[in-house]
């Protein structure tokens, strides 16, 4: 996350509650932009007008939105950077120090990446998502929840550019919180051909990573020690409703030791994941414990039941028992999960919508009011003018962005009419070369 500099305990948190209020409720009130698998939000009376229409007279909500965004990523880091959990106005000047230097790198490295961010509806609300992150008692979880519900090509540019290519995030380091198994925990006769077909997560350890509803996963085997999963999962939205997530994932077996599959060489944060088969059982269940790494976080893991069942099987819990605590984990911390796979509840109107949104974050606004306690009176005098000039502040860091924005603009302009020259150049000297075919031709 991007902050450009750190604020006053106080003043912080009152900047931070009127961006969340101001951003927030703005970017609720346009119909909001779902991605490919998301169902649409809700009814609407008029029609959206025509793709060019849009794209030439963006909606003032969704302008709003945009400026109200780039204040934000004046004060906020992206989620990848994870702080340690801190109560609101406590934290550490070394630790607010560190996000500084993390926004500097952005806004000097990665300023193409950025604007293209502020100028997208889903990465929009992503740093909107975040911001309501911050000082929360599980940021880190909070901040991996934003990741989930909001996802496109702006924000995974963003990731990769502010993670991979520039490193202006540190790496989270390996805290051994999910060690590598001893080969005397592994399932040695694990037969890979066994799990093709239909699978589904029925338990899970890691509330992360591995406790989600609808939870079917399909396996190949294209040939001898190599398999192909589509991962099908969804995440919760608020009012019962939920938007579907996939992906493909490519293994590799251990030649050696049939228990463990490796997932790796990917590019996006160049993650890379180890499956450790420590049970299995075939046509009835596979016991997967695992660890990963990628750009932003060595040594994250968890661990995964599948059956072929829908639900998990009673009479396989003792064998499970047995077979997590090889690897030094207690069943009694995993969670059953819920792959009934229903329908979408019945859409509700547009300002239904809104209203719900804005109730929710008045919540949060109202739950960091009360954070500063009986000396809040006595924090808002005294703040008063700190928060004038910090809110002046941040008027420059918007002229800023939006400086950057136009600047990307202009540059993406001035690269497609170099282009297109460069197509004219090369279809006149094709028609020359084709006319003086023509006219060799004829004069034979």
């Amino acid at each position: 996350m991007l902050q450009a500099r750190p604020l006053s305990s106080g003043t912080r948190q009152l900047n931070t509650l009127r961006c969340q209020r101001r951003t927030v409720t703005v970017a609720a009130a346009k119909p909001r932009q779902q991605p490919g698998q998301r169902r649409g939000g809700g009814d609407s009376e008029a029609p959206p007008p025509p793709k060019q229409q849009q794209q030439q007279q963006p909606q003032p909500a969704f302008r709003a939105a945009q400026r109200a965004a780039a204040a934000l990523c004046a004060a906020a880091a992206i989620a990848l950077a994870p702080l340690p959990g801190a109560p609101l106005g406590l934290i550490d000047p070394a630790v607010a120090a560190d996000a500084g230097k993390v926004g500097t790198c952005l806004l000097s490295k990665c300023q193409t990446a950025l604007a293209r961010c502020l100028a997208d509806g889903q990465c929009v609300q992503n740093l909107v998502c975040l911001n309501l992150c911050n000082g929360a008692a599980d940021e880190t979880a909070c901040q991996i929840r934003c990741g989930d519900q909001y996802g496109d090509a702006a924000i995974d540019t963003f990731n990769s550019c502010a993670v991979s290519e520039q490193k202006c995030v540190p790496q989270r380091v390996d805290e051994n919180l999910f060690p590598v198994p001893p080969d005397s925990a592994l399932d040695p006769e694990f037969d890979l051909s066994g799990l093709t077909g239909r699978w589904f997560i029925t338990a899970g350890l890691n509330p992360l990573f591995d406790i989600f509803d609808c939870q079917e996963h399909f396996f190949a085997n294209p040939e001898p020690g190599h398999m192909k999963a589509q991962i099908n999962w969804r995440i919760s939205k608020p009012r019962g409703d939920f938007q579907t997530r996939s992906t493909i994932q490519n293994f590799v077996q251990d030649e050696t030791r049939p228990g463990i599959l490796y997932n790796h060489g990917n590019e996006y944060l160049h993650y890379e994941d180890d499956w450790y088969i420590i049970a299995s059982k075939p046509e009835s269940y596979v016991f997967v414990y695992y660890r990963g790494n990628n750009d932003a976080w060595r040594g994250y893991g968890g661990a995964v039941v599948y059956t072929r069942d829908r639900q998990l099987p009673a009479e396989i819990i003792p064998e499970l028992k047995e077979a997590a605590a090889k690897v030094g984990r207690d069943w009694k911390d995993f969670v059953v999960t819920d792959n009934t796979c229903g329908p979408h509840p019945p859409p509700q109107p547009l300002l239904k919508e809104v209203e719900a949104d804005v109730e929710r974050v008045e919540e949060a606004a109202a739950m960091q009011l009360r954070s500063f306690g009986k000396g809040f009176t006595v924090l808002e005098d005294r703040l008063s003018s700190e928060l004038a000039a910090e809110e002046r502040e941040l008027a420059r860091d918007l002229r800023e962005f939006e400086r950057l924005v136009e600047k990307a603009e202009k540059s993406a302009a001035e690269k497609v009419r170099q282009e297109e020259a460069l197509v004219v150049e090369e279809v006149e000297s094709l028609w020359s070369k084709l006319t003086g075919l023509l006219r060799g031709g004829g004069g034979s």
